[in-house]
C-alpha cells in the first residue's frame, strides 16, 4: 500500500496517456443525461467526478450504486460503467439494464466479465492496467478516465489535463511535507472516532477519506456535511458523552466552500471542542477544485496509511469484504 500511495502521481501521468490514446466519441449521439455506475473504489471515483462537474455541465449527472438503474435511462443517456476488476455483480446487472434501454454505453475496466461484454457488444471503453490487488488504489485512473469520457463526448473542456499536470508537479515537489503532515494527523486519530465534516461540495472527498480509513486503517469513521448536519446531527452532540470525548472532528476546507458554510463551521467549532478534542483542520491546496481534490486524496491516503501503522495492522488486506464476496458466490 505504501508503494501504491507513493505512485499516485505516476498513475495520474499514465492515466493521461491512456486517455489521450482513446477516442470515445460517437457521431450523431444526442446526450441528454449522464448516469455513472460503480461500487466501492470504482464508485467513489464517480462521486468525485459528479462533484467536480456540478454546475458545469448543462445536463444532469447522476451516480447510481446498486443493481438497478433509474427509469429515465434511454438512448439519450450516456451510461458509464466503472469496475476496475470487471466482475462487480451490481455493475454487471446495471449494464444489462442499460443495454435493454439502448443507452450509449462506455465501460471503464481492466478486464473480467465487463471486458467480455465490451468485446461482445463493441462498447466504447477504456482498458485500465491490470495487476492492482487493491482497486481503491486506482482512484487516479478512475477520475481521469471518467473525465476523458465526458471530454470525448463534448460535455467538458480539456482543462482537466493541464490541471492534472499541475498537480503532478506540485505533489511531487511537496511529497515530504505531505507525508509529515499526514503522520502527525494519524497520531491524533489513534484511538479516536473521526467525525469528518465539510461543505456539501466536498462530500465525495470526505467519503473517500472515510473509506480509506475503513479499508486501510481498519477503523470506523463518520461523515456529514454542512449545512445539512446543522438541521439535525448537531443536536445529537450530547450523548453518549464517553463516545464524544473519544471522538475527533476533522474539518475539510477548499476554496469552493460557501461563505455561509465557512461561518457555520466556525460557530460549531466551539460546540464540538467543548465535548471532544481540538478540531483538526485540513485545507486543500491547488488552483482549481480538481487540483485541490488531488491534494486531498494524496494527503488523506497517507493519513490512512500512517493510521494503519498506529493501529498495528496491514493496510492491504480486506478479509471481511473477501469473506462477504465468497459467501455471496456460494
Amino acid at each position: 500500500m505504501k508503494k501504491l500511495i507513493e505512485g499516485f502521481t505516476r498513475q495520474l501521468s499514465d492515466a493521461l496517456r491512456i486517455g489521450q490514446a482513446v477516442d470515445l466519441s460517437r457521431q450523431g449521439t444526442d446526450i441528454r443525461n449522464v448516469l455513472i455506475t460503480g461500487m466501492g473504489a470504482s464508485g467513489i471515483g464517480a462521486n468525485l467526478v459528479e462533484s467536480l462537474t456540478f454546475g458545469r455541465i448543462p445536463i444532469p449527472v447522476v451516480v447510481c450504486k446498486g443493481y438497478n438503474i433509474p427509469q429515465f435511462v434511454s438512448p439519450h443517456t450516456l451510461f458509464i460503467a466503472c469496475s476496475y476488476g470487471g466482475n462487480t455483480e451490481e455493475t454487471l446487472a446495471a449494464i444489462h439494464h442499460a443495454m435493454l434501454k439502448r443507452a450509449h454505453i462506455i465501460c471503464i475496466t481492466s478486464g473480467g466479465k465487463i471486458l467480455d461484454l465490451v468485446k461482445e457488444n463493441n462498447f466504447l471503453h477504456i482498458t485500465l492496467p491490470g495487476g492492482y490487488t487493491s482497486p481503491r488504489a486506482t482512484i487516479g485512473y478512475m477520475i481521469i478516465s471518467l473525465l476523458t469520457a465526458l471530454y470525448d463526448t463534448n460535455l467538458i473542456g480539456a482543462a482537466f489535463k493541464k490541471e492534472t499536470e499541475n498537480s503532478i508537479e506540485y505533489l511531487d515537489r511537496s511529497e515530504k511535507a505531505i507525508q509529515a503532515e499526514a503522520e502527525l494527523i494519524a497520531k491524533k486519530l489513534k484511538g479516536k472516532l473521526p467525525f469528518i465534516y465539510c461543505d456539501g461540495r466536498l462530500l465525495a472527498m470526505a467519503t473517500r477519506f472515510q473509506q480509506q480509513l475503513n479499508e486501510n486503517a481498519k477503523q470506523i469513521a463518520h461523515v456529514n456535511t454542512f449545512p445539512e448536519m446543522n438541521h439535525n446531527e448537531l443536536v445529537g452532540w450530547r450523548f453518549p458523552e464517553n463516545v464524544l470525548q473519544q471522538s475527533q472532528v476533522i474539518y475539510l476546507y477548499s476554496d469552493h466552500d460557501h461563505e455561509r458554510v465557512e461561518k457555520r463551521l466556525e460557530i460549531c467549532r466551539t460546540i464540538f471542542e467543548k465535548r471532544s478534542n481540538p478540531i483538526i483542520d485540513i485545507v486543500a491546496k491547488g488552483a482549481s477544485l480538481l487540483e485541490q481534490y488531488y491534494y486531498l486524496i494524496h494527503l488523506t491516503d497517507w493519513i490512512s496509511y500512517f493510521l494503519a501503522k498506529e493501529n498495528q495492522v496491514d493496510p492491504d488486506p480486506i478479509e471481511v469484504i473477501d469473506f462477504l464476496k465468497g459467501e455471496l458466490a456460494m
